[in-house]
């Protein structure tokens, strides 16, 4: 197979990874399926033979969606792999897959160019969709977050003024009641100067009605002395 960097895509990216995505989060931990395989290895029948080689993790499906993506294009690696896939059924030693599946290819490509086809070619196609993956990640936020976001600055903003208003209402409300309590105690100042001189008053004019009392009656009796006085004389 030859090298070549306008072949097309063998998969698509964008749907499977958005799919793949929402099956990841509920994957087997790929440890513990390696881990639940190994324990299932060892009640394999005796007459079974063993694989010499344990098995890699099994990749969750984002992860398949991706290698699926970054290998898409061909080159010396994916010469390889294209040879390495029908092995895998057949020759249980990976060494010897490998060499079995290079054997194929080696009069057109070298490990060298197997190698640097890896570096030089997929992990930067990994870093691409990388970004490429971010950048959808971008618009889905700003899909499914933006509206949300402004409504929640637009409720932020709401909720700020109105506790400022009534922060506001309550410095005004709490100056007015001082007023209002100063003018009480400036109010009950007076009710007290004015009880007090009612009282003052009422005890002077007790005084005078006792004083004219005294008088009305001193003169009443001057008045019965003077009637007694005339009517002895004269009556």
């Amino acid at each position: 197979m030859a090298d070549s960097n306008d072949t097309a895509p063998r998969h698509g990216l964008g749907a499977q990874l958005w799919g793949a995505v929402k099956d990841a989060l509920i994957d087997e931990d790929p440890v513990a399926a390696a881990r639940r395989a190994k324990l299932q290895g060892t009640r394999t029948p005796a007459d079974k033979p063993a694989a010499p080689d344990a098995a890699p993790a099994a990749m969750s499906p984002m992860a398949q969606a991706l290698m699926a993506q970054v290998l898409s294009k061909a080159t010396a690696y994916t010469a390889l792999t294209d040879k390495l896939a029908p092995l895998e059924a057949i020759v249980l030693d990976e060494r010897t897959r490998y060499q079995a599946a290079y054997a194929l290819i080696k009069s057109s490509r070298s490990v060298e160019q197997v190698v640097q086809a890896i570096a030089m070619q997929h992990v930067p196609a990994l870093e691409a969709e990388a970004a490429r993956f971010g950048a959808q990640l971008e618009d889905k936020e700003r899909q499914e977050i933006g509206a949300r976001s402004q409504e929640l600055q637009t409720l932020t903003t709401h909720i700020e003024a109105a506790a400022q208003q009534v922060a506001t209402l309550r410095a005004d409300t709490a100056a007015r009641i001082q007023q209002i309590e100063a003018a009480v105690a400036r109010d009950r100042e007076r009710q007290a100067q004015l009880t007090q001189e009612i009282d003052g008053k009422r005890h002077e004019l007790a005084g005078v009605q006792r004083q004219f009392d005294a008088a009305a009656k001193s003169v009443a009796q001057a008045l019965d002395a003077a009637k007694a006085t005339v009517l002895r004389h004269l009556g």
